[in-house]
């Protein structure tokens, strides 16, 4: 066995005489990296001019929802017209209920698997997120307003895709109605419980009052029949849609853009007109109210009428 079997590296490095200087400078240059920051980034840089989205419940909501308290408050009271309080009540009543109507929407889609409904504002409460604001905002408004009629209003877009199952999807569906109909249930055993059997034996401002809430009553009835119709475009369609074949669903999407056009042509046909109206006055009967006070509900809320 020769010498170079027994060369060891480390002891050629012992060996040399600056092993020790060259060893300090390297801990030296360790501890000077050690003591260096390190950059990590607080959050993920965004493109410019792109706004987060705010989180909570919308401000219009909120002041919706004091408006329907405060001119409810206002008639039962007899501050003020009655015909501007129960204008006032009554519609900002139903701007809170087609809120929620969309909210249920979109807050079913979240929790069955669509996450873009929170980044889209669906979940603020807030009605200008819901949908076109002509289409689907303004016109129903107008259609309600004139012809006393609440026409299916705000949407929102839900990625079916990202929905976990055909039941989800129904679901997502279902859950806009359900509003109108837990809304209508609470109104139409409210009026039954509390309200008088004759509105003419109660003082002018609570029969205005109990008008006011029967009305906003038979708008929920009246709206959850509307969007349980199987019509593209609709909810009842919605639905359905899952279990329906695709060329069912090929036809449907052809006609969703036009399911409320159609729907209001549907209800100038005296036919159906009168099926919805025996339809929509059935659940009232039932619960009891005063069919008279929906009426006085319509002459208060569309007071230009009597001009």
């Amino acid at each position: 066995m020769n010498a170079r079997e027994h060369d060891d590296p480390l002891d050629r490095l012992a060996a040399e005489e600056d092993w020790s200087r060259r060893a300090r400078a390297v801990e030296k240059d360790v501890r000077r990296e050690l003591r260096r920051p390190v950059f990590r980034p607080s959050r993920t840089p965004r493109p410019r001019g792109v706004r987060p989205e705010r989180g909570g419940v919308s401000w219009i909501f909120v002041l919706l929802v004091l408006l329907t308290v405060g001119s409810a408050a206002a008639t039962w009271a007899g501050l003020g017209p009655a015909t501007l309080t129960v204008f006032v009540f009554v519609l900002s009543g139903w701007l809170v209920t087609l809120c929620l109507h969309e909210f249920a929407h979109a807050l079913t889609a979240h929790r069955g698997g669509d996450d873009t409904v929170a980044g889209k504002g669906y979940l603020r409460l807030d009605p200008r997120r819901y949908g076109h604001p002509v289409l689907t905002l303004i016109l129903p408004l107008l259609v309600l307003l004139i012809g006393g009629l609440p026409l299916p209003g705000g949407a929102v877009l839900i990625e079916t895709h990202r929905l976990r199952n055909r039941l989800r999807d129904a679901m997502v569906s279902l859950a806009g109605p359900s509003v109108n109909i837990i809304a209508a249930a609470v109104l139409l055993t409210t009026v039954s419980a509390f309200g008088p059997e004759y509105l003419a034996l109660v003082p002018e401002p609570e029969a205005a009052f109990w008008a006011a809430l029967s009305l906003l009553a038979y708008l929920q009835v009246a709206a959850a029949i509307l969007n349980l119709l199987p019509v593209p475009g609709l909810d009842g369609w919605g639905t359905i849609e899952p279990y329906l074949p695709a060329s069912a669903r090929m036809v449907g999407d052809r006609i969703k853009p036009f399911g409320i056009l159609l729907v209001f042509a549907l209800l100038w046909i005296d036919v159906f007109r009168d099926l919805f109206g025996e339809a929509t006055f059935f659940f009232l009967d039932v619960s009891g109210i005063p069919l008279e006070a929906v009426g006085l509900g319509y002459h208060l809320f569309q007071f230009w009428r009597g001009w």
